[in-house]
Order: C-alpha cells, then structure tokens, then sequence
C-alpha cells in the first residue's frame, strides 16, 4: 500500500516537473522583493498547503462542536491558544466575587445558557482569511441545533504547531435590524 502511494506521489510529482520544464511556466509574482519569483511548482505547494490546512480547521471545528455536543468541559484546553485561556481565567477571576451574572452569560462557543443539545453542527463553513506562513485564518459559519441558529466567525492562530481558536466573533441585529459583529476578545479586554 505505501509502494503505491510513493509511486503515485512521485508520478505526480515528475508530471509537475515535467510541465515546468516544457513550458517555463512562471508567475512573474514578486515575494520579497524585486527579483523573487514564484514558480508553478511553488505555487503548488503553496495551494496544497492551505488545502491542508483549510481541511485541519474545518476538522477542528467540527470536532470542537461535537465535544460541545457532549458538555464536555475540557473544550478551551483542547481547541483555544494560551491567549484566550489567560484572558478568560482573567475574566472569571474578575467575576468570581460576584452575587449577579458576571460577564459571561452564556456558553461562549455555543451561546447556549443551559447544556448544550446533541445535534450541534458547524455548517457552511467558510475562509475568509488564510495566511498558511503566518498561522493565521478567519473562518465564517452557522452553527445550527435544534435549539438554535446562530452564525459566528472564529479566529485561528497557529500555535505549538496546531491551528487553535483565538477569538470568537458574534453576530448581532442592532437597534436598526442591521446584523453587526463583536469580538469575544476584544470584549473581554475591554470588560
């Protein structure tokens, strides 16, 4: 099995080559600088690795729904960078004191208030930002269940090696029926 999957990877891999070689094709793209190319086999490699990628955080937020299908309670240590942790134990240290609802009213990867149902499912996602080399993205999607529709974005950097959720961003229908967004991040910050 892996004899056929090195020889198909070297098949293509040679007909890359080959179709470079005969047609000199280049992208007269500058990269850093005057001069700096990029050729067909580069630009390959570049669209295979966001490929990659686009199917590594289509996976983990697939992934992260179902665990918060479940309730289970280990979802930021297994789906958010060290930055989002640290600002959300900030916040509940702040809030820790309070009689009253502190800043977080409601299951902020969900927004549900009780537990979560079953049926969550990540649908329509969609890049609008993909930066491979600098490890970061911005992806669009609904999160349907029975309870609730909601959209929302997810903000991704790249972190120890693994695409973790940075920032959630949230949609809202303001005073004049405009949908308007906020960042979860930035709100914290601010709170």
């Amino acid at each position: 099995m892996q004899n056929d999957m090195k020889k198909a990877f070297l098949f293509v891999l040679g007909m890359m080559l080959l179709t470079v070689g005969f047609t000199g094709c280049k992208y007269f793209k500058p990269v850093d600088g005057p001069g700096m190319e990029r050729d067909s086999a580069d630009i390959a490699a570049m669209d295979s690795m966001d490929m990659k990628a686009k199917e590594d955080i289509a996976g983990l937020i697939k992934e992260l729904y179902a665990a918060a299908a479940q309730n289970e309670s280990d979802i930021d240590q297994r789906f958010a960078c060290h930055a989002w942790r640290d600002m959300v134990a900030a916040v509940e240290k702040k809030d820790a004191d309070l009689e009253e609802i502190g800043f977080f009213n409601d299951d902020y990867w969900t927004m549900m208030q009780d537990s979560n149902p079953s049926d969550l499912e990540a649908r329509d996602i969609k890049f609008e930002e993909l930066n491979v080399e600098e490890g970061t993205a911005l992806v669009d999607y609904t999160l349907y269940s029975s309870v609730q529709t909601i959209h929302q974005k997810l903000r991704f950097c790249r972190e120890d090696g693994d695409w973790r959720v940075h920032d959630i961003i949230r949609f809202y229908t303001d005073s004049d029926g405009k949908e308007v967004q906020s960042s979860l991040m930035e709100s914290m910050q601010n709170y």
